[in-house]
């Protein structure tokens, strides 16, 4: 079964305009556990106040491990180690444009500092996941000899769409490439860019990616990323797979984030959009008082939300 590895706290605040409070940030890890993932990612680093935000994380006990991203810089795993964290997730790009425009980094710099730095890792007893960036961009050989270079000494190669380019047959056909060749196991990580993270990240899952990373409501840099509600009951209702998710908390971890994060959902968003379940034209509603399965594909109490019939241009047609 697919493990979910949520990064709201992390990448979805990396969206503009959004800061959780500290307050919020528990409040979200807490109910965000409850639903099931296996996994909460923070950023210590980002400043005195998100180190003491991923200690009080990892002090909550929850049954979800922590784990804190990290650049390749001890200051940063010094700081993922005061927090008490047993789990890091290094990242550099392996992307050329990204190697040379950003880092000013050799392809082989590249892999001798990722290297140096689990080592620096597991003298703290911390286990390592790593995040190959702009993996989507990277020369499919190089990313290959990276992830060669580091595998035996990691969990998870997280294998980032950072720029949500990929298109699903392109997604399905390196995570295949990726899987056939690997000996730790592989995250998928889709932005939103293109409007395909959702589909990328399920034909990552087709192809053998073990976990998927994503954010509540898709919230995060840009276009976002893959939304671990469409995900969630894609996998549910069109893949029949059932890692025990409470479905149920889907709409109230919605409203939390939007009330959270200030940013407003677009009415027709799946799931979580206030329009998800609603039905206006008349021949429609009359149908779904009937058979609700008529324009319905689960009974909205199923993910806590409410099915409503409202009046418009279409409500007389029958």
């Amino acid at each position: 079964m697919v493990e979910i590895f949520d990064t709201t706290l992390r990448d979805g605040e990396q969206m503009p305009g959004v800061s959780f409070s500290p307050e919020q940030k528990l409040a979200l890890a807490e109910k965000i556990d409850e639903f099931g993932v296996s996994l909460i990612e923070n950023m210590p680093i980002v400043s005195a106040e998100e180190e003491r935000v991923t200690k009080e994380l990892v002090e909550l006990g929850l049954k979800a491990e922590i784990r804190a991203l990290a650049r390749l810089r001890r200051t940063d795993v010094d700081a993922a180690a005061r927090c008490g964290v047993k789990r890091v997730l290094l990242v550099s790009p392996v992307s050329d444009i990204h190697l040379e425009h950003k880092l000013g980094w050799t392809r082989e710099e590249n892999i001798s500092y990722a290297l140096d730095m689990i080592d620096y890792c597991h003298d703290y007893g911390m286990s390592v996941d790593y995040a190959a960036e702009d993996s989507s961009r990277a020369d499919k050989a190089y990313l290959f000899e990276f992830m060669e270079a580091v595998q035996d000494d990691i969990g998870y190669l997280l294998v980032g769409d950072t720029l949500g380019c990929m298109t699903p047959a392109q997604s399905h056909s390196l995570f295949s490439e990726l899987k056939e060749r690997a000996h730790c196991r592989i995250e998928a990580h889709h932005h939103n860019d293109f409007g395909m993270a959702t589909a990328n990240t399920l034909a990552a899952i087709e192809a053998g990616a073990d976990a998927f990373s994503g954010t509540f409501c898709g919230i995060g840099e840009r276009a976002g990323n893959a939304p671990i509600e469409e995900v969630t009951l894609a996998l549910k209702y069109l893949y029949g797979q059932d890692g025990g998710w409470k479905i149920g908390l889907i709409h109230e971890i919605g409203k939390m984030v939007r009330e959270y994060s200030g940013i407003p959902l677009s009415p027709h968003k799946p799931w979580v959009g206030d329009n998800a379940f609603a039905h206006e034209s008349g021949i429609h509603v009359k149908s779904v008082r009937k058979n609700p399965l008529t324009y319905e594909n689960f009974p909205p109490e199923t993910i806590g939300q409410k099915r409503r019939f409202v009046k418009g241009k279409h409500s007389e047609k029958k």
